[in-house]
């Protein structure tokens, strides 16, 4: 056998370790994990998902809200008090003023209304005022005539003395009933005098005379209670100019008391008319006082009676009224009444709405806790987010509104 025929065995793999580039590469088979490492790694993954329940906590604490709407049932309160008006105040319920009392009388004409009555021509009327530029008096007597410058005769009612280089007011009426006494503002003559007292002697009214036309029905005594009632107003607003004079301008709050001394009318009740005459005397008593003390002293006692758990929402003090119970002007004394009224509602601070009450608790919970309360009128329970089940446990993530009813 020649040499040449022997076949060398095949090169064996290349050994684990090689060189590539002046690299060296080993190539590891796969171990198992020890003990310790598995370990480890356990301690690990129970790190990583404490870190994310404290995350999932974190993140709930933050943004979970409740909101408490409450909707207030609110109570009214009432302020029934007196108050002694002296002028010189010493004690608790005593307010400085002052006391003033005089009888006032007027007369005014009333015209009956048209409904239910019937239509009848008279003498249309009103007020012209008469000038003399001359330089000596002008005397004219009742029924003077007095032409407009539209041609229709007025005479006046009383007579006047109209002063030289001066004027009078006198009430006029047409000398002929009906529409056509009614004229608009006009100039006059007086055509009694000579062609020179004429031109001196003149007038003119400002307004249209009116009552060409009355309606006349039987006088009421309803028809009187009004007009004593209309009447009254003007002497009461006639008193409280008077009495305001020289007045302490502090004593800004008056009351007054009035009683009728004397009335009666120039026709009876049951005549037919188309209006009548009212004579009115009026006894008033007006008592002035510091309005701001004793609005004042109203609002005190308004506090006063408000509940614990309550607070004041509305006080109407332009609605307080102060009445005269009685009053002495001999010793400028006088007792008065005054009402108060305002509304009061549930209040924040209140312990039925302490949030200590409601942590933790279930919506329909929170709704019967509160209920039962007085002052609550309607209560509604939202959360942040919609998915919470209960009040959150902390207290700064609980919000409580109170709002008036619509």
């Amino acid at each position: 056998m020649s040499a040449s025929s022997l076949k060398r065995p095949p090169a064996p793999p290349p050994p684990p370790s090689t060189r590539y580039g002046g690299a060296k590469f080993v190539s590891a088979g796969k171990k198992p994990l020890s003990r310790s490492l598995r370990l480890y790694q356990r301690i690990a993954v129970v790190f990583v998902a404490l870190t994310f329940a404290l995350l999932l906590a974190v993140l709930y604490l933050s943004v979970s809200r409740a909101t408490i709407k409450i909707v207030a049932n609110p109570k009214l309160i009432t302020v029934n008090a007196v108050a002694d008006v002296v002028a010189n105040p010493t004690a608790d319920g005593q307010i400085a003023g002052a006391v003033k009392e005089k009888t006032f009388t007027s007369s005014k004409t009333f015209t009956l209304p048209s409904e239910g009555s019937q239509a009848v021509e008279a003498k249309a009327g009103g007020t012209v005022t008469i000038t003399n530029a001359g330089t000596s008096a002008q005397a004219l007597v009742a029924t003077t005539r007095l032409l407009s410058d539209t041609g229709v005769l007025f005479r006046i009612d009383k007579a006047v003395n109209v002063p030289a280089n001066g004027k009078v007011e006198a009430i006029v009426h047409a000398d002929l009933p009906g529409k056509g006494g009614e004229i608009d503002p006009a100039k006059f003559t007086v055509p009694g005098l000579n062609a020179n007292a004429q031109k001196l002697i003149t007038g003119a009214s400002s307004n249209p005379m009116v009552g060409g036309v009355v309606y006349v029905r039987s006088l009421t005594e309803k028809d009187i209670t009004d007009a004593v009632a209309a009447l009254s107003d003007d002497l009461l607003k006639q008193a409280e100019a008077e009495f305001a004079q020289g007045l302490d301008l502090a004593l800004n709050g008056i009351s007054l008391k009035s009683s009728v001394v004397d009335q009666k009318t120039d026709v009876p009740v049951g005549t037919q008319t188309g209006s009548f005459t009212l004579t009115l005397s009026l006894d008033v008593t007006g008592v002035y006082y510091q309005g701001d003390l004793v609005k004042t002293y109203a609002q005190n006692l308004f506090q006063k009676r408000i509940s614990e758990g309550y607070e004041a929402t509305k006080v109407n003090v332009d609605g307080m009224q102060v009445k005269v119970e009685a009053a002495d002007a001999k010793t400028g004394e006088a007792r008065i009444s005054i009402y108060l009224d305002g509304t009061a509602r549930l209040s924040l601070e209140s312990s039925a709405l302490s949030k200590d009450r409601f942590v933790g608790r279930s919506p329909n919970e929170v709704l019967t806790l509160l209920r039962s309360n007085d002052g609550v009128r309607e209560v509604t329970v939202s959360f942040t987010p919609f998915w919470l089940k209960r009040v959150p446990t902390l207290k700064d993530h609980i919000k409580i509104e109170i709002v008036d009813p619509k």
